[in-house]
């Protein structure tokens, strides 16, 4: 696994900064921001896999229905459904597989406990992590033994740890709302954040069981983030927001 890819993903997934995006590194595919949602004629193609080599764990898939807008009445109901919903998460565990802006899939394990608490732990080979504990996401690289930090409420996954997530804050705007295939999609912007990106929350709608988001640059750039198997409202470890400093000791107070 190519390290700049994994890197430019997972900080892509924290902040949506392009500057951690290079595109001499790799071409990418740019998205449009929200929002509106491109349609396509091209026809899907099936990708081809080597002898031997196993079926991937996740795929994009595309739907030939149309999506539709929630307006009205009908969008101040799925608002308050989708705020119950996060709010009625104070615990969760789910192992999630992502996606990341070149299309390289990585595979994990997250924490969550509210208010400000998260944990993306990669179950392959990866030397990296990502740990919010309070009000400060921290990135560890154990590879250069390094650790970049920011203010977690200044990063799109702030939405997801929040002790009271209220989508209807006047400081939270949700451009569009869209209906498809039996998923609800939201936009989640935060205009005095505009310089870090903005998430988008993906529900099934029978249910109003979060089922995705996609974390977006300010280029366009996204990391979607699948989740699987996820538990709810169970007893986490603390020790799964902490980490093992890896930088060498000095005197003096770390900062």
């Amino acid at each position: 696994m190519i390290k700049p890819l994994i890197y430019t993903t997972v900080l892509s997934l924290m902040i949506g900064q392009a500057a951690f995006v290079s595109a001499q590194e790799v071409e990418q595919e740019k998205l449009s921001p929200p929002p509106g949602i491109e349609e396509s004629n091209e026809p899907v193609s099936t990708p081809q896999t080597k002898e031997n080599e196993p079926e991937p764990k996740a795929r994009m898939v595309q739907f030939d229905v149309p999506p539709t807008v929630i307006e009205g009445e009908d969008r101040d109901n799925v608002i308050s459904k989708i705020e119950d919903t996060l709010n009625r998460i104070r615990t969760m565990k789910a192992t999630f597989i992502q996606r990341g802006p070149q299309g390289n899939v990585d595979e994990g394990v997250i924490y969550i406990e509210r208010p400000g608490k998260i944990r993306f732990e990669y179950t392959d080979d990866t030397p990296i992590l990502l740990v919010g504990n309070d009000d400060m996401l921290s990135f560890i690289d154990y590879e250069v033994n390094q650790i970049s930090r920011w203010p977690i409420d200044k990063t799109p996954l702030s939405v997801l740890v929040d002790d009271n997530i209220d989508l209807q804050d006047k400081d939270i705007q949700i451009p569009e709302m869209i209906r498809f295939a039996g998923l609800i999609k939201a936009s989640v912007i935060q205009p005095d954040q505009k310089d870090y990106g903005y998430i988008t929350l993906i529900f099934e709608e029978s249910t109003m069981e979060l089922k995705s988001w996609e974390v977006v640059d300010v280029q366009g750039y996204t990391t979607r983030v699948a989740l699987l198997n996820p538990e709810y409202n169970i007893t986490v470890d603390q020790a799964h927001f902490t980490y093992d400093d890896p930088r060498p000791r000095r005197r003096g107070p770390r900062r």
